[in-house]
């Protein structure tokens, strides 16, 4: 659950800003991020598993 104390925190950012390390909100934390010619593809650890998640290039994304 996400508390009003952490709202300050929250930041969009768009796709190509986002780097491993990153915390995206209901995603999980960023495992590696790679440009590709008409997309991006990220791997999050999410629900202690490793996914794979494509995005547009035109996206933001809202990170904490």
């Amino acid at each position: 659950m996400l508390y009003s104390d952490k709202l300050p925190n929250l930041k969009v950012k768009h796709i190509s800003k986002i780097k491993k390390g990153n915390i995206l909100v209901n995603l999980g934390m960023v495992i590696e991020a790679e440009e590709f010619d008409r997309h991006y593809t990220l791997v999050i650890s999410r629900l202690n598993e490793k996914q794979v998640m494509k995005f547009d290039k035109e996206i933001f994304i809202v990170t904490m």
